[in-house]
């Protein structure tokens, strides 16, 4: 297929111009910044049994990957279970100098069970060993709040722009359709199988490529909405790049407006950062736009009598914020959950007050 061609929203050519550098975050295996895109083989599977076993077979396997202005995809099919060695043996060929490995769910099924076919045989495919991307868990990070399934058909529609033909064969189906063939040996019932199996593997490589894009810059990306702002922002802290971060967790704020949840975690993953950062003044900002918008919320109030007291040095307003941290968590209803913060401020509380009460005996001095 020319790269020009169109999967949903995205050409092929997306994933050869993919930024490495999210690949390499997103999959997390550093590896992935040396790999050439023509190494990189995405695969997936269609077998006997949807829960693996040792009596599960593989009879249909579809992969692609990119040779020179294309994007070449194929399919081995295991016409009968006698072939099996053979099958496996071409299978071998056919991906030979593979350097990295995309699936989706490959980690849970995939892999471990063309691990035990290649077993049962005495061979060992290479590819087991390369860096390998499985797409299911980077997708339930980012959409898992936003998007009820991150099946890769509700992904296709939710995310790639892309619906399933009503002819589409559903994965419980696949294993009959393939016990028919047996038993009547007429391909007709498995051209729909073959055609799935063809859907998937392109979903996976235009997924690939649509999530390393966004990863990079989100902003250019209009599926990026709501939850998944707070999801982003909080991969990138992890991975370093704070500056993203804060721009994610601003941008989570301004969309959501009417959700409370997603602000209360945005204001609270803000705060964090920016104190984490250094910028304790701007983060004191935060807490107090925080404490303002949610005026049952602990957490800010406690955070600025701790500011004003250590970072100020101004007692009375740090009293200020333990007195209002206090009544809020007397709201709650919920002593066990709040009893260490409780504790904390009453110390914090009555530490002030020796304070306060030692600068009034000064000042009377």
């Amino acid at each position: 297929m020319p790269l020009f061609t169109w999967h949903g929203d995205l050409p092929l050519e997306a994933w050869r111009t993919v930024p490495r550098g999210a690949v390499a975050t997103l999959a997390g295996h550093p590896d992935w910044l040396d790999i050439p895109l023509e190494g990189v083989l995405f695969l997936d599977t269609e077998t006997t049994g949807l829960v693996g076993g040792a009596g599960t077979l593989i009879f249909l396997i579809g992969f692609a990957r990119l040779e020179g202005e294309a994007l070449v995809f194929r399919q081995l099919f295991l016409a009968d279970p006698a072939a099996e060695p053979a099958f496996w043996q071409a299978f071998l060929a056919l991906t030979r100098g593979v350097q990295g490995l995309v699936t989706f769910n490959g980690r849970g099924f995939d892999l471990p069970l063309i691990e035990m076919r290649l077993a049962i045989h005495r061979l060992r495919w290479p590819g087991l060993d390369v860096p390998h991307w499985d797409l299911l868990p980077t997708a339930r990070r980012l959409w898992r709040r936003r998007l009820p399934s991150r099946a890769l058909t509700a992904l296709e529609e939710a995310v790639l722009g892309l619906e399933r033909s009503p002819d589409d064969v559903p994965g419980y189906e696949i294993p009959s359709r393939y016990w028919s063939y047996l038993q009547t040996r007429s391909l007709e019932p498995l051209e729909g199988v073959f055609a799935h199996n063809r859907q998937d593997v392109l979903s996976m490589v235009i997924l690939a490529a649509r999530l390393a894009h966004l990863f990079e810059a989100p902003e250019m990306d209009p599926a990026v909405r709501g939850w998944d702002w707070m999801q982003l922002g909080r991969w990138y802290q992890e991975s370093g790049r704070w500056e993203a971060a804060e721009r994610a967790f601003r941008r989570a704020l301004e969309e959501g407006w009417e959700d409370l949840e997603l602000r209360r975690a945005a204001w609270h993953a803000l705060g964090t950062l920016l104190r984490r950062m250094g910028r304790l003044e701007e983060a004191a900002g935060v807490w107090q736009e925080w404490a303002r918008e949610f005026p049952n919320e602990v957490l800010p109030a406690a955070r600025l009598a701790r500011y004003y007291e250590r970072i100020q040095r101004d007692p009375l307003e740090a009293r200020r914020w333990a007195q209002i941290a206090l009544k809020r968590i007397d709201l709650q209803g919920d002593p066990a959950r709040w009893w260490s913060l409780r504790e904390s401020l009453t110390r914090r509380l009555t530490r002030l007050g020796d304070v306060l009460l030692w600068a009034d005996s000064e000042e009377r001095a």
